[in-house]
């Protein structure tokens, strides 16, 4: 029940997440320090937060770097020039580029680690097999593997490969870089990759994973990528942190 006191403090609340964002910022301070901002408890500073996130203006997540991550700008708090003056540590991630997130990652600076949470071969779903072009059932590698950068999670990866195609892959070391694995030991060079980006919610095993909120926003991205004739090597789906993650994309005007 929202009692008038909760509402007060959650309109107080999006006061201060407008004028954050006026400010180029992206994160509000601590529980704490918000509670002495607008005089009432901490517990009533939480309950406030969680109507905002319900309604989207805010992410929260958990861990020492954790906190209340601003994810939306409202009419009365148009984007400010300062946002481009912003220099958040965050992965770019280049989707001009084919990369690896290990090689992102050391590229800009960060100490990049992975955990392999499964790996074996299983029978392709239709949509898998379709991405794939085999048949519904056919072999296939699964990956299941969790990057970090500077120690914290940053994005789980799915990744599904024609197991005929690559017989005894499992049999490397999968923590590396997949498109190095497969240039050195089966000269297969990926060139293009065809990727579809939208926000899902975590589930509660992604979410813990991820070190975030169950039903938290993340970024999906689901790819495709493909040989030189055209013939895919890799269907995978990889869900990043968005406060972790800026996404760039170059277009050339023709």
């Amino acid at each position: 029940m929202q009692t008038p006191e909760l509402v007060r403090a959650a309109q107080a609340l999006q006061a201060l997440i407008d004028n954050a964002v006026t400010q180029g910022l992206e994160k509000l301070p601590a529980e704490r320090e918000l509670a002495d901002q607008l005089g009432v408890s901490r517990n009533m500073v939480r309950r406030a937060l969680e109507i905002l996130e319900n309604e989207g203006a805010v992410v929260r997540s958990q861990g020492r770097s954790g906190g209340a991550f601003i994810t939306a700008v409202t009419e009365s708090a148009p984007v400010s020039s300062t946002l481009f003056d912003a220099h958040e540590r965050k992965l770019e991630r280049d989707l001009n580029a084919i990369k690896g997130i290990p090689q992102m990652l050391a590229e800009q600076g960060f100490e990049a680690s992975t955990r392999v949470l499964s790996e074996s071969v299983e029978d392709a779903s239709p949509g898998i097999a379709r991405a794939l072009g085999l048949t519904a059932g056919a072999p296939v590698i699964s990956l299941l593997r969790l990057r970090l950068a500077d120690g914290r999670p940053l994005s789980l990866e799915r990744m599904f490969l024609d197991a005929d195609v690559f017989p005894d892959l499992l049999t490397y070391s999968p923590i590396g870089s997949l498109y190095a694995l497969l240039a050195t030991h089966y000269g297969v060079t990926v060139t293009t990759a065809e990727e579809h980006v939208e926000v899902v919610q975590a589930s509660r095993q992604v979410a813990d994973l991820l070190d975030v909120k169950p039903w938290a926003p993340v970024l999906a991205l689901r790819r495709v990528s493909r040989r030189a004739d055209g013939s895919p090597v890799e269907a995978s789906i990889d869900l990043f942190r968005p406060e972790l993650t800026r996404l760039i994309v170059r277009t050339v005007v023709g």
